[in-house]
C-alpha cells in the first residue's frame, strides 16, 4: 500500500515558481464498455498478434482484457496511475459482471501500491463516470478521468495535466490536429471543412476539481445532455476547459489496427528502456547526523522507536530519511537536502520526513533533465550506540519503499555501533550514511 501521507504537490505557474499545497486525487478509470469497434477477434490469423488471451469461452474479450505485452492492456493503465505519487486512490468503474474478472486479471497479480477500488458502471461512459463519482471519498479534492484503454499516457503528462488543472480548476491533456477535418452530411459529402489551425484531439487524463465535474453530470442528467468526455459536460455548464498539450502516442486503444500500433509502441519503448538502463547509471551518496536529546520522539525511517532520547531537528529529525533524500539528491545533481526544505522555513517545521523523501522523489522523476530518473537501490548505514534497531529494520524498509513506489528489495538499511567511542559512541548522537543509485527506466515495469 502506498504511505498513508498528505501529499504535497508542486504547482509550476509562469509567474509564481513553485506553490505547494495539499490535496487528495482520485484517478477515476471508467472501464464498462463492451469494445464493440474492436471487432471479432476470434479467427487465429486475427489473434496472432494480440495473444491467444483474447477470447474468452468463445466469445470476444473486452478490450480492457486484452492482452499488451505480458499483462491485459488495464493493468497497463493502472500500473503509470500508480506510479503518480499524488494520486491517493484509483477508482476503477466496471460492467457488473466483470468486477472479480477485473480484480483477479489487472489488478492482483501486479502488486499495484495505491488503493484501487472496483465499482459497477452504468451503460454509457457518461452514466459510469457518474456512477464512480457517486462513491469517490468526500474528502477528495480533485479527479482524473482517464481512459481505460489509453495506457501510454506517462507520469510526467499526468502530473502537468494536474498543475494545470490546480490553476484552471479543469484541464485535459490534447494534441494538435495533423489531418485534414470534414464535416459530412448524411450522404458521405463533404459540407465544410474546418481551421485545422484551431482544431485539438482531446486526450485523457482529463482532470477537475471534484465538485465541479459532479454539478456538471448533475447538471446533464436534468437537462438530458450525452457527451462523449466529462470536459464536453464541464463546458455545458459553463466552466473553461484548459488544454495541455500531450503526446501522439497516447493513444487510445480503440480498433484492431490500434492494438497493432500498440504492440509496435511496447516494443519500441522496452527497446529503448533497455539502452537507456545501460547508459545511464548515477550515484550519490548522503550522510546525516543529529544529536539525541530528551523530550523528543526517536524517529528512523519513518518509524518511532521507543528510547528515552529523540533526534534534535527542525523538522522531525529523521536522520536515516534525511541521509536518503541527500543520497537522491546527489545522484541527480540536484543539490542537497538544505537546500530544498531549509531549517529557517517554518512550513517544515516539525514535518514528517517522509513527505519530504515524497518531495525529493517527485523533483527526481520531474526534473527536465532526469525527467525518467528511478531508484534502482539504496543502501544506507545507520551508525548508532542505543537502541538497537535490527527489529526495526523491516518496518523502515517497508516505509521507506512505500514512499519511494519501489519494492522494498531495493532499499538495504544496516545498523551499526560506534563500540563506545566518541559523541555517537556515548548516545549523544545518530549518523547514517548512504548511497542512491538511480537510473534512466525503472526495469520493473
Amino acid at each position: 500500500m502506498k504511505a498513508t501521507l498528505q501529499r504535497v504537490i508542486t504547482i509550476p505557474t509562469s509567474t509564481e515558481g513553485l506553490v505547494e499545497i495539499n490535496q487528495k486525487i482520485c484517478a477515476l478509470i471508467p472501464a464498462a464498455g463492451s469494445g464493440s469497434r474492436m471487432g471479432d477477434l476470434r479467427t487465429e490469423a486475427k489473434n496472432r498478434r494480440l495473444t491467444n488471451r483474447t477470447v474468452l469461452n468463445g466469445q470476444p474479450t473486452k478490450k480492457t482484457y486484452l492482452h499488451l505485452g505480458d499483462r491485459p492492456i488495464l493493468s497497463h493503465t493502472l500500473q503509470v496511475f500508480d506510479q503518480v505519487p499524488s494520486v491517493n486512490r484509483i477508482l476503477v468503474v466496471v460492467g457488473k459482471d466483470d468486477i472479480e474478472r477485473c480484480q483477479s486479471e489487472t489488478i492482483e497479480p501486479y502488486n499495484f501500491e495505491t488503493p484501487i477500488q472496483l465499482v459497477a458502471g452504468g451503460a454509457t461512459r457518461q452514466e459510469s463516470v457518474f456512477c464512480g463519482l457517486q462513491i469517490v471519498p468526500e474528502d477528495t479534492d480533485w479527479i482524473a478521468v482517464h481512459d481505460a484503454v489509453r495506457p501510454f499516457a506517462t507520469t510526467s503528462q499526468i502530473e502537468r495535466c494536474l498543475a494545470v488543472a490546480y490553476k484552471f480548476q479543469a484541464a485535459t491533456l490534447a494534441v494538435p490536429v495533423k489531418d485534414t477535418i470534414k464535416v459530412a452530411n448524411q450522404d458521405l459529402l463533404a459540407v465544410e471543412t474546418p481551421d485545422r489551425q484551431n482544431l485539438w484531439a482531446v486526450q485523457t487524463p482529463q482532470v477537475f476539481r471534484k465538485d465541479l465535474l459532479l454539478d456538471a453530470h448533475l447538471l446533464a442528467q436534468r437537462r438530458g445532455i450525452l457527451a462523449t468526455d466529462d470536459a464536453a459536460l464541464v463546458e455545458q455548464f459553463g466552466a473553461p476547459v484548459k488544454l495541455v498539450e500531450g503526446d501522439y502516442r497516447n493513444l487510445k486503444i480503440t480498433t484492431p489496427e490500434d492494438m497493432e500500433i500498440a504492440h509496435t509502441f511496447l516494443m519500441g519503448s522496452t527497446q529503448q528502456a533497455q539502452v537507456k538502463t545501460r547508459l545511464v547509471s548515477r550515484t550519490g551518496i548522503g550522510y546525516d547526523l543529529h544529536r539525541l536529546v530528551p523530550n523528543r520522539k526517536l524517529i528512523l525511517g519513518g518509524v518511532e522507536i521507543p528510547f528515552e532520547l529523540g533526534l534534535l531537528g527542525h523538522s522531525d529529525a529523521d536522520v536515516l530519511t534525511h541521509a536518503i533524500c541527500d543520497a537522491m539528491l546527489g545522484a541527480a545533481a540536484l543539490g542537497d537536502i538544505g537546500q530544498h526544505f531549509p531549517d529557517t522555513d517554518p512550513r517544515y517545521a516539525g514535518i514528517d520526513s517522509l513527505i519530504l523523501l515524497d518531495h525529493v522523489n517527485r523533483l527526481v522523476h520531474s526534473n527536465s533533465d532526469n525527467h525518467d530518473l528511478h531508484v534502482q537501490n539504496i543502501d544506507a548505514t545507520v551508525i548508532c550506540q542505543r537502541p538497537k534497531l535490527a527489529a526495526y529494520i523491516p518496518l523502515m524498509r517497508q516505509r521507506l519503499a512505500q514512499t519511494l513506489k519501489v519494492d522494498s528489495t531495493r532499499i538495504n538499511i544496516k545498523a551499526t555501533t560506534a563500540e563506545g567511542l566518541g559523541f555517537i559512541g556515548q548516545s549523544q548522537a545518530i549518523a547514517v550514511q548512504a548511497v542512491c543509485n538511480l537510473s534512466l527506466e525503472n526495469d520493473s515495469y
